[in-house]
């Protein structure tokens, strides 16, 4: 995930619709009070953050959205929806002042962070990929040699490439870095598997050629102490990793 994220206006309420997927159950109505005494269950994002989060007819969808309403109905609630700038997500400050029960924005588990806020079991590990068009020879971030490697800036994508060398061209954001790769700007790019993958399931000539572990796992953020309301989310993701739900979120939303 971008170690720079796009900030944008607090508090706009956005109310969602469940996106309940086919063949999926509450498991878990017991907990219905875990986070508060309301017939709701508010998210925090930041949007927009393409497959995560992002706006679509007028809705906040995405992988993390999809996410979300798996967590609202084992507890039994409507899922809200609340943009906020990202720097509130990651310092707990939107959580501590109760404008949402859980943050859900591609937030990076790190040590720092788990000092401000409590994180669930890690939801997704999205670890640092390379895609070329299926021409270009590119087989891998060691075999990119002189070519250049088109970076979102401040990304760890962008740090990666450095580490490794490469020459590198900065873009402000990811559709402008894929712009260049289609029209032969770059040669290739560096960035998240959870980005990349997606752009290749919709361009037949483009193909990830290599993905890096380097340990980059989402979780989701609840207040510190809340520790009802993090067991519930553990639950349900311990369901639909165990049910096959997250293997289809994974393929609508970033074609894995």
């Amino acid at each position: 995930m971008p170690s720079l994220r796009q900030l944008v206006p607090a508090l706009a309420v956005v109310s969602v619709a469940g996106l309940a997927l086919t063949g999926c159950e509450s498991t878990s109505g017991g907990d219905s009070e875990a986070s508060g005494g309301s017939g709701t269950f508010t998210v925090c994002t930041n949007s927009p953050y393409a497959p995560f989060e992002f706006e679509k007819d007028g809705e906040i969808v995405g992988f993390d959205m999809s996410l979300a309403d798996e967590i609202a109905k084992d507890l039994g609630k409507e899922k809200k929806v609340v943009q906020a700038n990202f720097e509130t997500l990651e310092s707990g400050a939107a959580l501590d002042t109760d404008q949402c029960d859980a943050a859900i924005s591609g937030i990076t588990i790190t040590d720092a962070r788990k000092e401000s806020v409590d994180f669930s079991k890690p939801y997704f590990n999205d670890q640092i990929a390379l895609l070329t068009t299926k021409d270009s020879g590119i087989t891998g971030f060691d075999g990119v040699g002189g070519k250049t490697v088109g970076v979102q800036q401040a990304t760890s994508g962008e740090q990666y490439a450095k580490d490794k060398g490469l020459k590198t061209q900065q873009f402000e954001d990811v559709e402008l870095m894929f712009q260049a790769l289609e029209s032969g700007g770059v040669q290739a790019v560096s960035g998240n598997i959870s980005t990349l993958s997606k752009r290749a399931s919709e361009n037949p000539d483009l193909e990830v050629v290599q993905s890096v572990d380097t340990n980059e796992n989402l979780g989701v953020a609840v207040k510190k102490g809340n520790t009802e309301l993090l067991d519930s989310v553990n639950k349900t993701l311990d369901r639909i990793t165990g049910d096959g739900t997250v293997d289809k979120m994974k393929e609508e939303w970033m074609g894995l």
